[in-house]
């Protein structure tokens, strides 16, 4: 069985049921359905929230085999998060000014298209791995939480060798930042 991606603990909090009891729920019904239609039947029949249903339905689809790890319905998505002793102003700077702090990103380069403030940050990523990059900033009183989603890659290595391309990026933009 793939890993579970939340703890027994957690889901049966939130949901009622530890993992076994939801791939016992599911498996008779949900092999034949899009990845929508069964977080829907979650929703509706299981009373579950939107997000939950879709928590359910990707686990169950790790479980048996249906989907990767980190794998999404557009393709593999890479994560990195870090809460660095920084204002949200100063870290927004560091991903959509490059003068302010180049080269901290991954070789590759990207272009933001979307940067309004309050909201997450989207970039294409110019890189060869190509996808969509999203830098979502979250305060903390003198620190923010910085996490990157590197969104539409083509496959699990590539997935995996992006997630340690930022987390190192991360951490070096934590370090240059708090030194």
């Amino acid at each position: 069985m793939a890993d579970q991606p939340f703890s027994d603990d957690a889901v049966r909090k939130a949901t009622g049921r530890v993992w076994a009891e939801w791939r016992a729920a599911l498996d008779p019904w949900a092999p034949d359905l899009p990845h929508a239609e069964i977080a829907r039947r979650l929703q509706d029949d299981y009373g579950l929230s939107a997000w939950w249903a879709q928590t359910v339905t990707g686990g169950w689809e790790m479980m048996s085999g249906r989907r990767d790890r980190h794998e999404m319905a557009d393709g593999f998505q890479a994560t990195a998060s870090r809460t660095i002793a920084a204002d949200e102003a100063l870290l927004r700077a560091a991903v959509t000014e490059p003068s302010v702090f180049a080269g901290w990103a991954p070789p590759g380069g990207m272009e933001i298209t979307t940067a309004n403030p309050g909201k997450p940050v989207n970039a294409r990523w110019l890189g060869p791995e190509g996808g969509r990059v999203v830098f979502y900033f979250t305060a903390a009183g003198e620190k923010t939480k910085l996490a990157i989603n590197h969104e539409r890659l083509p496959d699990a290595d590539t997935c995996s060798r992006m997630k340690t391309a930022w987390r190192a990026a991360i951490d070096d933009l934590r370090t240059r930042l708090e030194s």
